[in-house]
């Protein structure tokens, strides 16, 4: 049988109700581990030997292996305490620095990551929107927005997809924006510089057979470069609604077919693009709180936009907003389905040649955007979602 001599006993006690230091743990800790190996050694050997003669285990012995038992426990349950601890003051002070991090600034870099999650999928993906979205935040440094992406297809707005995008920091994975399978990359243009007669006429055949009562979605290839306030004009007074507008930016790309073909378009939306810095303050309140705190609210609108016309206007928004994309292009690569955008050379090319419209997006009646087919400078069509009648 093992025996403690009160040396021993004591310090074990002192152990128990945690009085020695390190140094005296660890040692005691050793001692108790040999006495463990010594226990287990002297019960097995007591197995081998026959019931009749087995010792049985006193009381005092039994007392100590409780005390031991009672001590490896303790033991581990300070180990699990320090863990939890530890995790919840990380969880803390992380939910603190990402809280600060991403509501720092005005706009914050929450708003501003919406933002260019936003104006990028408006610039790259004709006729998609992203519509409402949420940006959360949450406990290890990172930001969540979700939302809908939606497309205008006579007087409905349809969903076609979804954003997930998840930030670390400002870094994004390039998952999270899914359009559904028949919607990507499903309609292109062709540039005025390189399309030749007989390209993009087959779709008007698609557009005849139509019947009455539908709306459409199209793409049109234009017989040439037109400026903002000039294609708006050519829209005006038409029952049709212009959605989006395809900027020459230097492309000449060619698909599998050897065809020329703007394989990745570049463009404004008919709905300017407005930004936090654009809006106009028209009623700002400030309320005391208490002694050091001030509550407020603001209203603003943003400037007022010519339906068929402030070319200027729309034009200095769509390259404030590629700025803004250049600006944030890693998250932008990351958002467009473009290998990369380039948006510095883009730009650049805007500045000595202009903001040229070749290509716009429309929706409407079937048989209304069927009367286009006369227009000069209409060069041919590309049909893209076709819905029953919801026009106004």
């Amino acid at each position: 049988m093992i025996s403690m001599n009160e040396d021993f006993k004591k310090k074990l006690k002192d152990y128990t109700e945690g009085k020695l230091s390190e140094e005296e743990k660890r040692t005691i800790e050793i001692d108790i581990e040999k006495l463990e190996q010594y226990q287990e050694f002297l019960e097995e050997d007591l197995e081998k030997v026959e019931r009749p003669k087995e010792v049985k285990k006193t009381s005092r012995n039994k007392r100590q292996a409780k005390i031991i038992r009672g001590s490896k426990w303790k033991a581990r349950l300070q180990n699990a305490f320090t863990v939890i601890g530890i995790l919840i003051i990380f969880t803390f002070i992380s939910s603190l620095i990402t809280d600060i991090f991403y509501s720092t600034g005005e706009p914050s870099r929450s708003a501003i990551y919406r933002d260019v999650v936003k104006s990028t999928i408006a610039v790259t993906k004709p006729n998609v929107t992203f519509r409402g979205g949420s940006a959360s935040k949450g406990s290890y440094f990172t930001l969540r927005i979700k939302g809908n992406l939606e497309k205008r297809v006579g007087g409905d707005d349809v969903v076609v997809g979804q954003v997930d995008k998840k930030f670390f920091f400002s870094k994004t994975a390039i998952e999270g924006v899914d359009i559904y399978e028949n919607q990507d990359e499903k309609v292109f243009f062709y540039s005025p510089k390189i399309l030749k007669e007989g390209y993009m006429n087959k779709d008007w055949n698609k557009l005849e057979k139509l019947p009455e009562g539908t709306v459409a979605e199209v793409f049109i290839s234009l017989d040439k470069l037109y400026e903002t306030d000039e294609i708006l004009g050519k829209l005006k007074d038409r029952e049709i609604k212009p959605i989006w507008f395809a900027v020459d930016t230097g492309d000449n790309d060619k698909d599998l077919h050897n065809e020329p073909v703007i394989v990745y378009p570049i463009g404004f939306p008919y709905e300017t693009m407005w930004h936090e810095d654009d809006m106009i303050l028209t009623d700002m309140t400030e309320k005391k709180v208490g002694m050091f705190t001030k509550v407020g609210s603001k209203s603003s609108r943003s400037p007022d936009v010519e339906p068929y016309g402030s070319g200027k206007l729309r034009n200095e928004n769509f390259i404030k907003t590629l700025k803004l994309i250049k600006k944030y292009e890693g998250i932008a690569n990351n958002v467009s389905s473009y290998t990369r955008l380039d948006v510095k050379k883009r730009i650049d090319y805007i500045n000595v040649n202009g903001v040229k419209i070749y290509g716009i997006v429309i929706t409407g009646p079937s048989k209304e955007i069927l009367k286009l087919k006369q227009e000069q400078w209409v060069k041919g069509i590309s049909v893209g979602e076709v819905g029953l009648w919801n026009w106004e």
